[in-house]
């Protein structure tokens, strides 16, 4: 049993405690319940996780969750959304850039445990092309939160070549499905689940540009699994984590129970085996 330590008890982060908590785990979850209801974690809370107000802008708050040793940490706190990080700059960065920042300077001073990074497959930029493997440099951005991801990466790696700790970067697609934690508000739903519950409320499905934009996509317990397991290496390793390239147009398409056309413009390399098909999620 290993002793882990999420950071950011979100959508992903509560999957990731409930998959831990299946696999015999002790689970510390933190988060400081600016996107996310404390209670939302009542059910995680009463299966054995122990919930804990904290903030990866203090160092105090990381110095006292890493006093208790943990195993593994794995930070998923960051203002996530396009739209709520241009409305809140100062907030995205505190957190997305200072936050990640001072939980590598709090995991060095606790001597090093391995640590997981919730990065994105947008470091790679737009307008993507052929197969995109974790050796593609980083492409441009357009907006906070994902530009944040690319400054993330390169601090956490920075502070892990200097102090020895083990750092996996894992880069996630669009993440869909079920979670012990989901938000209402529009910005914060990915057009998976939001295609899905428009359909079946018979509502149309908006498509920009005709839904030509391919994304990579993953169930939140796929997701969820693969990071329990990360590090898996020593050292600083990369990874992409998506079980599908799709176009929007094709998940409207499964949404309404129809045949996709396919037509991606680029797919990804992911080393990991996914359970969770997109099309039977949609189904």
């Amino acid at each position: 049993m290993a002793r882990l330590l999420v950071l950011g008890a979100g959508y992903v982060g509560a999957a990731l405690g409930a998959v831990s908590l299946d696999e015999g785990h002790e689970v510390v979850l933190a988060d400081n319940w600016y996107a996310t209801e404390r209670t939302q974690l009542d059910e995680l809370e009463a299966r054995g996780a122990r919930v804990e107000s904290a903030d990866i802008r203090s160092a105090d708050d990381l110095d006292r969750l890493l006093a208790d040793r943990p195993s593994r940490v794995y930070l998923l706190a960051a203002q996530a959304s396009r739209p709520l990080a241009e409305l809140e700059p100062d907030y995205t960065e505190e957190t997305n850039l200072a936050g990640a920042r001072r939980v590598a300077e709090a995991v060095a001073r606790a001597g090093g445990p391995p640590l997981a990074f919730a990065s994105s497959l947008h470091v790679y930029g737009p307008n993507l092309e052929g197969e995109v493997d974790e050796a593609r440099p980083y492409g441009p951005q357009d907006d906070l939160s994902h530009l944040s991801k690319v400054y993330a990466e390169l601090c956490l790696e920075m502070y892990a070549r200097r102090h020895g700790f083990d750092l996996a970067l894992v880069r996630l697609g669009i993440v869909y499905g079920p979670s012990p934690v989901e938000h209402e508000r529009p910005e914060s739903q990915t057009v998976v689940d939001k295609f899905r519950r428009l359909a079946a409320a018979g509502e149309p499905l908006p498509l920009d540009d005709g839904g030509r934009a391919t994304i990579g996509v993953a169930h939140v317990y796929d997701v969820a699994r693969i990071l329990l397991a990360s590090p898996d290496r020593p050292g600083v390793s990369r990874a992409n984590v998506a079980a599908e390239t799709v176009t929007v147009a094709d998940i409207a398409a499964l949404a309404r129970g129809e045949a996709p056309e396919g037509g991606v413009a680029w797919s990804v390399v992911s080393p990991f085996e996914y359970r969770y098909p997109l099309a039977e999620y949609m189904a």
